[in-house]
């Protein structure tokens, strides 16, 4: 097997004595794969400079051009799949499984989204270390965002939680955990001293 830049699959379809010795390679080496997530028809989409890309189960290699740095990456409600931008373009991106992209300007101009999620709304919900915010962004592409108290947090990346609130982290050398509900009410929670550089 070559030596060249690989993105390693964890994929479902794969038995797991198969999963360990599985590389699909990414035609240039220099794309650098990066986020991996699965999306509709069982396909895997990844990130990797200026693409957003997707291998079938039978290893078929698509990769779409963007019109930035893609960062963050998840699967949306609407059988899209939703990113942002490592550079400060200052929008979320939204892309078909046919490869049409959609750019959705932010209110902000300062605006520097990272990590991506799907909420329990029906509503994609994001990180932006840029504005210190929380935004999120609907299907439609409408986007509101909600201040974290903290100064400078920079939040860097986000989740769905069991509770269907959104859960956060702030940048490194915040040493917090934030929580924040469908309704915009964001809570931190400190972790303790010394345990931690989040």
């Amino acid at each position: 097997m070559k030596a060249a830049t690989a993105l390693l699959l964890m994929a479902p379809w794969i038995s797991l004595a198969q999963q360990y010795a599985i590389g699909e390679y990414v035609p240039n080496p220099q794309n650098f794969p990066n986020a991996v997530v699965p999306g509709p028809g069982g396909a895997v989409w990844f990130l990797a400079i200026g693409v957003v890309g997707r291998v079938t189960p039978s290893g078929e290699i698509t990769m779409f051009k963007v019109p930035g740095e893609p960062s963050g990456l998840t699967a949306g409600p609407d059988g899209a799949i939703w990113f942002t931008y490592a550079s400060a373009e200052g929008a979320i991106g939204r892309i078909t499984t046919s490869g049409a992209v959609t750019n959705y300007p932010l209110p902000n101009p300062a605006s520097f989204p990272g990590s991506i999620a799907a909420g329990a709304d029906g509503a994609l919900w994001f990180t932006d270390g840029g504005t210190n915010m929380i935004g999120r962004i609907t299907t439609a592409g409408v986007a509101t965002e909600y201040l974290i108290p903290t100064p400078d947090a920079r939040p860097v990346s986000i989740t769905r939680g069991p509770d269907n609130a959104m859960w956060f982290v702030d940048g490194p050398g915040d040493n917090d955990i934030g929580r924040i509900s469908l309704a915009g009410v964001v809570t931190e929670f400190p972790l303790p001293a010394g345990s931690s550089y989040v």
